[in-house]
């Protein structure tokens, strides 16, 4: 299992297919810590009691969470019966892009037991040629996270330049999301890479359009870590990709289930939060608990 490829399809299912609630994102979140503290099993079993401990929940919140994980394709689980420990299985949601999630979940058929469900992977051939006839070329409004990166870059580009040539940010747009889903580069990352370039004499007279940048992303990206105070927002070095996921999901994960615990109040949840991570701020923890549909680029 892979634990930073699950979590982000996770992320993508619940900002763009089908919004979850408080509940069912504590009830995955915790299921999955569960799964990497035992090693990855396929199936595991656990207690309701141990989820509502974990959670925060009520076991009538708990069955709720599950029923609706499953219903969405997002987790399996079986009834052994009564006193014993309920059977879960994580679904491996891994996906190549938004579209491909979206076109799976409207096809996703019901499932029950053991039975495999579909899952959002590896679309036959006939619906890749249905796609390829079908497919018309793709607008972008302003509100969309991919239009507010092309426009971050232009209005960049236009403070080392102003008379800079007016871009057809339909195509830098488009660019945009090639980087973000296509090549699996993070949003935030592309914000901080296009305003680390901007501010470097070399770079800034070089990466003067959005394929220039996805071209040279990798190195970017690299050279913005290496450099010493160039980043505008330092990471520490160190941790691997999957530490760092780890690290990331038991953060949400406490996050979410203090904020269960005190009845979905971030005001009366923020000590106890804060208690693990001091500096952490409310407006941090709020958008872990209510995450925008897209987040904006800053």
């Amino acid at each position: 299992m892979d634990i930073f490829k699950l979590i982000k399809a996770f992320k993508d299912f619940s900002q763009y297919e089908q919004p979850l609630s408080t509940g069912s994102v504590a009830l995955w979140y915790t299921l999955v810590t569960i799964d990497n503290q035992i090693g990855w099993k396929t199936r595991f079993t656990v207690t309701n009691q141990m989820l509502q401990s974990l959670t925060g929940m009520s076991r009538g919140g708990v069955l709720k969470a599950r029923n609706s994980l499953q219903q969405c394709g997002l987790i399996k689980f079986t009834v052994n019966g009564r006193n014993k420990a309920t059977s879960y299985e994580l679904v491996k949601i891994y996906i190549a892009n938004s579209e491909q999630q979206r076109d799976a979940t409207e096809t996703q058929q019901k499932h029950s037991g053991d039975t495999p469900v579909s899952h959002y992977l590896n679309k036959d051939k006939d619906n890749k040629k249905t796609s390829r006839r079908n497919r018309k070329k793709r607008t972008y409004d302003q509100n969309s996270d991919y239009m507010k990166l092309a426009k971050f870059l232009q209005k960049q580009i236009l403070i080392n330049k102003p008379d800079f040539k007016q871009p057809v940010l339909q195509t830098w747009a488009d660019d945009m999301r090639k980087l973000v889903e296509l090549d699996k580069r993070d949003k935030h990352d592309v914000a901080l890479v296009i305003k680390w370039c901007q501010q470097d004499s070399f770079w800034s007279t070089n990466i003067l359009s959005a394929s220039k940048l996805r071209k040279q992303f990798d190195q970017l990206y690299l050279k913005m870590k290496a450099s010493k105070g160039s980043n505008p927002k330092p990471r520490a070095s160190g941790p691997s990709d999957f530490e760092k996921s780890v690290a990331r999901q038991q953060r949400r994960d406490l996050i979410y289930n203090a904020y269960s615990k005190y009845g979905n109040d971030l005001d009366k949840a923020m000590p106890e939060i804060k208690q693990t991570y001091p500096d952490i701020t409310f407006e941090e923890a709020d958008k872990v608990v209510n995450p925008p549909e897209l987040r904006g680029v800053q």
